[in-house]
């Protein structure tokens, strides 16, 4: 026996160290986990613009909280480890990313922060009786599929602002230029690229749709806006991605700019996108969202209605759970709640 451990002994150790080295590395995957749970309000400064309206501005209230994510790349035991968490989730590396690198997936998620917040911006001041202007300025690449040859030369997050000399102002404009082609053609873009932020001009081969045969790019678009704000608007979210805080954003500047106290006596968290007409879209990471929720003490979760089962689910009869699909929705349950009415219009702005 002596004898054999001297042997086997070493080697064992060999393949326990080889076992630990590899559990410790980073591996292709990327966790989900509850994050913070934070209140909107204190975040939103809102100043007069030279020649504008002077905004009446309520105080910042604390109980209208938007919730997060937290999300990062594990070592291989910590992917053992959450994979048995009921409040975690644990998912290839390439679900998150898609055909970007994780730097200019961050970058695309800040691009989505800010997007939103215009967009809740905009919402809010014209629901409080102000009036935006929004011009039209690009198209903007909000998802490739991988498969198309277009996908060599473009990435999630590129604005198409030209497109064969001509320029491009919404995906209708892009859709009239690729329709003047064949499928295997090429087509010249010139793009807005956030990481590196620079402008450039690339050749995108035409794919054939396989229903219509027609030439297609492969891409899910929307339009770039500008805004012409009455009143500037400034929500600071750190470094926070994404757009699913958007319909917290569009609440909480209700709240700051109508009198009143818009979400009753209780703590309220919020997600879901904002659109500009006022619709609210669904988000990801709904159950870790549930659970940071509950951690912050919230009595009432306000969520897409796309999510609504499974934020129910994640809840366990914790907390209330309601769906809503626009803004209007979502002010109709915070009335319901013990929160004043919004007047129909805050400003004659």
């Amino acid at each position: 026996m002596s004898r054999l451990w001297w042997f086997t002994g070493p080697l064992l150790l060999l393949v326990l160290g080889a076992i630990i080295v590899v559990l410790a590395k980073p591996v292709p995957y990327i966790t989900l986990r509850p994050g913070s749970a934070r209140s909107v309000e204190p975040l939103i400064t809102l100043e007069q613009v030279k020649g504008g309206p002077k905004p009446n501005v309520e105080p910042a209230a604390d109980d209208l909280l938007f919730v997060t994510v937290s999300s990062r790349q594990p070592s291989g035991i910590e992917a053992l480890w959450f994979s048995r968490d009921r409040t975690a989730r644990v998912l290839p590396e390439r679900v998150i990313n898609g055909t970007q690198t994780a730097e200019q997936n961050r970058s695309f998620n800040l691009q989505l922060m800010t997007a939103s917040k215009d967009k809740a911006a905009k919402v809010a001041l014209e629901r409080a009786g102000y009036q935006v202007k929004v011009t039209p300025t690009g198209a903007v690449i909000t998802d490739l599929d991988p498969s198309f040859p277009s996908a060599k030369v473009l990435l999630p997050s590129d604005t198409i602002v030209e497109a064969d000399g001509k320029a491009i102002k919404t995906p209708d404009d892009l859709v009239a230029r690729i329709a003047a082609h064949q499928p295997g053609e090429k087509i010249a873009l010139q793009v807005d690229r956030l990481n590196p932020q620079e402008t450039l001009t690339v050749q995108a081969v035409l794919a054939k749709n396989a229903k219509t045969g027609k030439a297609q790019l492969g891409v899910s678009l929307e339009t770039r806006p500008a805004y012409t704000f009455p009143i500037k608007v400034d929500i600071d979210s750190g470094e926070i991605g994404g757009p699913s805080a958007g319909l917290a954003f569009t609440l909480a500047l209700i709240d700051r700019l109508t009198p009143g106290d818009l979400t009753g006596p209780e703590r309220v968290a919020v997600t879901g996108t904002i659109e500009l007409d006022g619709t609210v879209g669904p988000v990801g990471g709904v159950a870790q969202k549930t659970e940071a929720a509950i951690r912050a003490g919230a009595k009432l979760f306000i969520v897409p209605t796309d999510e609504y089962a499974d934020a129910k689910e994640a809840a366990r009869g914790r907390l209330q759970v309601r769906q809503v699909t626009t803004v209007d929705g979502a002010l109709k349950i915070l009335r319901e709640v013990g929160g004043d009415p919004v007047p129909a219009s805050g400003s004659d702005g």
